[in-house]
């Protein structure tokens, strides 16, 4: 009880944070009382932990028992906030919120086996064996991809060299001894992790996890795994649908559904067919293949026959549904803000820029929301066969 303070003051920050930052809309929650259970969700983006956790916290009254999340390790580095929220990161970037994240239920576990940051790289082997020459750790193949004025691991935790030591080193550059040592360190730590998930499940806790492990960049789902087989024998299972409305509004929109799981059904399916459809899917899922140039009219016209045509068990986001023309027109001039459209006499038409800046792994947002709405179509027809 004696953290209580620190942790419902973490939640409400955290609570209110996103909120502010972002748009973000939830429906459904968890019971109050449940036992050991398992929270699963599907992955693409690096906010949902912090989101769900605050936000089911606070709507199930969990006032005694936090929800604990399985998180990368990465967040408990140094740097990790400064890369994802750069108008801070001048102030972010020595900084390690591990505590922070712990304080509200988060927990780290090791999730990248065979390639890491150079920074993470560097944390842990200077902790390990001292401040060592960088070529004495690294071979040839990393070392030319770092500024010539580097000459230790501590270089690469240096604020001045931020950039470069977010980008990422696979464990086959390490020499050895450090390699080795790498190796070790991922195994003993992985095993550690686990065995404290498990602990946690059979004391009745409650896990947030998202078993893809890493998001892709193409809106596939990938494989859901890790530690989710370990820990199903001990609890309950419910499930988080996540989608983005990256096409609306200034701010990222993010949406969720939880819903208990079925049992004889596949997760990945379930966890497809629970996601909210937004009017940027339904936008893309047309895009993709549309000509060149494009009006409203014809937009209105496509987003609403998928409307019409969607499987009955989808949930679509309830302003689309009620308002889907200010829906579509606020997608449009979205899409024209990001510089994926430029409008001229009423019509839209290409520029050739397809990213966003709130997912910096993915050079073609269109694809990828369209993707991602046929494996939600994917999801329904299967869970209703």
């Amino acid at each position: 009880m004696w953290i209580q303070p620190l942790r419902w003051t973490a939640v409400l920050c955290v609570f209110a944070y996103y909120r502010t930052a972002y748009r973000i809309r939830g429906w459904g929650s968890l019971p109050r009382r449940r036992g050991a259970a398992l929270l699963v969700a599907n992955h693409q983006h690096d906010i949902e932990s912090a989101v769900i956790v605050a936000s089911l916290s606070l709507s199930s009254r969990s006032w005694r028992y936090p929800i604990y999340t399985v998180s990368s390790r990465r967040m408990w580095e140094p740097g990790f906030f400064a890369e994802r929220i750069p108008w801070l990161s001048f102030g972010l970037r020595g900084v390690n919120l591990g505590p922070l994240f712990a304080a509200i239920g988060m927990q780290p576990i090791e999730n990248e086996l065979h390639s890491r940051p150079f920074a993470s790289l560097a944390y842990a082997l200077a902790n390990r064996r001292g401040d060592r020459a960088l070529p004495e750790v690294f071979r040839e193949s990393a070392l030319a991809r770092l500024p010539a004025p580097m000459r230790r691991l501590s270089d690469l935790l240096d604020p001045a060299y931020f950039a470069v030591g977010r980008t990422t080193a696979t464990l086959s550059e390490l020499r050895e001894p450090y390699r080795a040592d790498a190796l070790a360190m991922t195994r003993e730590q992985l095993d550690a992790d686990l065995a404290h998930f498990e602990r946690l499940v059979r004391g009745g806790a409650t896990i947030f996890l998202t078993p893809e492990g890493v998001y892709s960049g193409d809106g596939k789902m990938q494989r859901l795994r890790g530690v989710l087989s370990r820990l199903l024998p001990f609890a309950s299972v419910w499930l988080a649908g996540i989608s983005y409305d990256p096409f609306v509004g200034r701010r990222l929109s993010m949406l969720y559904r939880v819903a208990p799981a079925a049992p004889e059904l596949p997760l990945d399916m379930q966890l497809k067919a629970l996601r909210p459809v937004t009017v940027s899917a339904l936008l893309a899922t047309w895009l993709v293949t549309s000509p060149t140039s494009i009006d409203a009219a014809a937009a209105t016209a496509h987003v609403r026959r998928q409307l019409d045509e969607l499987p009955g068990r989808l949930f679509v986001e309830p302003d689309l549904r009620a308002r889907p023309e200010r829906m579509i027109r606020a997608g449009l001039d979205g899409m024209t803000r990001l510089g994926i459209l430029r409008r001229s006499d009423g019509r839209y038409s290409f520029t050739g820029a397809r990213s966003h800046p709130s997912f910096p792994r993915t050079a073609d947002m269109i694809a990828y929301q369209a993707t991602f709405h046929q494996e939600t179509l994917d999801g329904a027809r299967y869970v209703r066969s």
